[in-house]
């Protein structure tokens, strides 16, 4: 992992700068595609769970920063997407070699449509009911398609950078 964690650092901060510059002003339906939350899972379907947790942490906390959102909890919806999109990653479900091309957008559609969902249950559980304006299912679904169409080109991105093959698993 550690020679792969300057370039994932580096790769995060660009995603969080495009984030913050280009797709929160680029609403789709009143929503913001939240790219940051799309970095862990392609990441994580390389298999290494330390990297995956470190991108999650670094870009949800970078955009929480700049969000009126509670402090930390991208950063958390993204350590769970990391988390288990690297347990994924060691089996190689999801791995571009040996897996159909139509799984990684699979995925991709699954957790762009559960992640709103978590957001807004994790903000109510910390008491910031702000969350559930605008409608949740707008957000759940405009995310699952925005995800369904990158998951597969930045996990090609995640395995350049990160400089992982499938048969090392992490």
């Amino acid at each position: 992992m550690s020679r792969s964690l300057v370039p994932a650092l580096v790769m995060t901060l660009v995603l969080v700068g495009v984030q913050l510059v280009i797709l929160t002003n680029l609403r789709v339906a009143g929503v913001v595609v939240m790219g940051v939350w799309l970095w862990p899972l392609a990441v994580g379907l390389s298999g290494s769970r330390g990297l995956a947790l470190f991108v999650a942490a670094v870009g949800g906390l970078c955009v929480d920063a700049h969000a009126i959102t509670p402090f930390g909890l991208s950063a958390v919806v993204g350590a769970v997407v990391g988390w288990i999109a690297a347990r994924l990653g060691r089996e190689g479900v999801g791995d571009l070699d040996s897996a159909a091309w139509w799984v990684t957008p699979l995925l991709g559609a699954v957790v762009g449509l559960l992640t709103p969902a978590l957001f807004v249950v994790l903000g109510a559980v910390l008491l910031d009911f702000s969350l559930w304006r605008g409608s949740v299912l707008d957000a759940m679904w405009v995310n699952a398609v925005a995800f369904a169409i990158f998951a597969r080109p930045l996990a090609h991105l995640a395995r350049a950078v990160t400089r992982l093959s499938p048969a090392v698993r992490r």
